[in-house]
């Protein structure tokens, strides 16, 4: 079936009652109808603040409706949405992301105080309260060019930095609802419980709210809640990052009402977790692979079981390239990921291909494998062994880190040995020589709050070994 275009002013007209957002274990809720009020509102509101069309709009508000409201008030009505974490403001990162995008205003909640910051402030519920503007004269009213948003790298190895992407040159439209999203007015619900502002989380989230599905968000992370939440609101879809996947796996339970996609992507997830989640969820995971510019390539669960590893092909406009010493090299050889992003997505000045920062390789078919980040110096050796560590089987995440290649690894409550002879044993076939091998439980590793293993933080951290068992 081919694509139709969708937005929520289109299900607010037809189905106004149609739950939008709603909060776990909370009253936050907002209908179509109540949620398209609140975006055209705030949109009004920030005209009349002075925010000039196209301007950045970064704002801390929780997940939930209100925060749904100025990301679709930014996307009809052409401002760009740029999300922070709260936990940013307890350093000087939030001083630094909000000059580094030119940020016009913060929009908050109002629920606690601010420091000194390099924008105004405004509360969202001053926003909304502008008063309707005086009708346009018939034909006068020129609809902006489309918003967009705006993310932060997730700071793994150091300071979080914030992306911009190139504006869209056309009006807002909506979506292109796809059957293989499973979203739509005739699905159910969204189940949203990994923080707003990585790009991985949001984009499923603010997909389906445009495709007519109903957005959960849970904001206190636990399998159990997860799951009552799939069951309450009979969801359709939702978004995990490795790590929650990893905690249901260990959980061994799944809910009851089945689920049709389960997103997940952001970080390396080893093979036989996945392998044990299609099992207890089914061949539902839809894995995605990309970065602070966009989503590159996708793979749905019977493609992966082809090829356990790979995150798929690249999209339509997508291209990607492997390349070592900057020249590309033939299928199946380890080196650079290049990307070459669509049109819409690059910036005049920006050269056709983009390195990622990451390391894999490319099958005969073009499906592409991620190994792993690259070090500072480029060489993909350290890479290649967080990879060959992850196929052991009971590990579940790993960490190498430190100029004396400290290896961190995570292992399953179900892990039946010592993993330390196997990883010694892989450092060894790559030629390399590891200063200590750390074990500890699924869940030990530092972490952001997007889920990614905290790089920076477990390198500054003194090695001690834990066993975990």
């Amino acid at each position: 079936m081919r694509p139709y275009l969708w937005d929520p002013w289109k299900t607010a007209d037809r189905f106004p009652h149609r739950p939008a957002v709603v909060v776990t274990d909370s009253e936050e809720a907002f209908t179509f109808r109540e949620l398209t009020q609140r975006a055209d509102a705030m949109a009004r509101g920030l005209k009349r603040a002075g925010v000039a069309e196209g301007a950045v709009v970064a704002t801390d508000i929780p997940t939930g409706p209100r925060f749904f409201a100025l990301a679709l008030a930014g996307l009809r009505h052409g401002y760009g949405v740029f999300p922070v974490g709260a936990h940013h403001f307890a350093t000087p990162t939030a001083d630094a992301l909000l000059t580094g995008t030119a940020a016009a205003v913060l929009v908050t909640d109002g629920a606690r105080s601010l420091g000194p910051l390099p924008c105004p402030v405004v509360g969202d519920d001053e926003l909304a309260a502008a008063v309707e503007p005086p009708p346009a004269a018939p034909g006068s009213a020129r609809p902006p060019r489309a918003g967009y948003l705006v993310f932060a790298t997730s700071g793994t190895t150091g300071v979080p930095q914030a992306v911009l992407r190139p504006r869209p040159p056309r009006p807002y439209k909506g979506v292109a609802v796809a059957e293989r999203y499973g979203a739509g007015t005739d699905r159910g619900a969204h189940v949203m419980a990994n923080p707003t502002y990585h790009l991985g989380t949001l984009g499923p989230a603010l997909y389906a709210l445009q495709a007519g599905s109903a957005v959960v968000v849970q904001r206190d992370w636990s399998p159990a809640g997860f799951f009552a939440a799939v069951d309450r609101y009979e969801a359709d879809s939702a978004m995990l990052s490795p790590d929650r996947l990893l905690e249901l796996v260990e959980d061994g339970k799944a809910p009851h009402h089945p689920l049709r996609v389960v997103f997940h992507g952001g970080s390396a997830c080893p093979p036989a977790v996945k392998r044990s989640a299609i099992d207890l969820l089914g061949p539902v995971l839809h894995e995605y692979y990309g970065t602070s510019r966009g989503t590159l390539t996708e793979i749905g669960s019977e493609d992966w079981l082809d090829r356990p590893g790979s995150v798929g092909r690249p999209l339509p406009g997508i291209g990607i390239e492997i390349a070592r010493d900057g020249h590309a090299v033939p299928a199946g050889a380890v080196g650079e990921i290049r990307v070459s992003l669509r049109g819409a997505d690059r910036g005049d000045d920006e050269e056709r291909f983009m390195d990622t920062g990451d390391i894999g390789f490319l099958d005969a078919d073009g499906f592409l494998t991620v190994v792993g980040r690259a070090d500072v110096s480029g060489d993909p050796d350290q890479a290649r062994l967080e990879f060959e560590i992850r196929l052991i089987p009971g590990v579940t995440d790993v960490a190498v880190v430190g100029a004396g290649l400290t290896c961190h690894v995570e292992v399953s409550r179900h892990c039946p040995a010592d993993v330390t002879p196997a990883v010694q044993a892989a450092a060894q076939r790559l030629g390399l020589t590891l200063r200590d091998v750390v074990t500890g439980p699924t869940g030990s590793l530092p972490r952001t709050p997007s889920g990614k293993i905290a790089r920076a933080a477990l390198a500054a951290a003194p090695a001690h070994a834990d066993t975990g068992r």
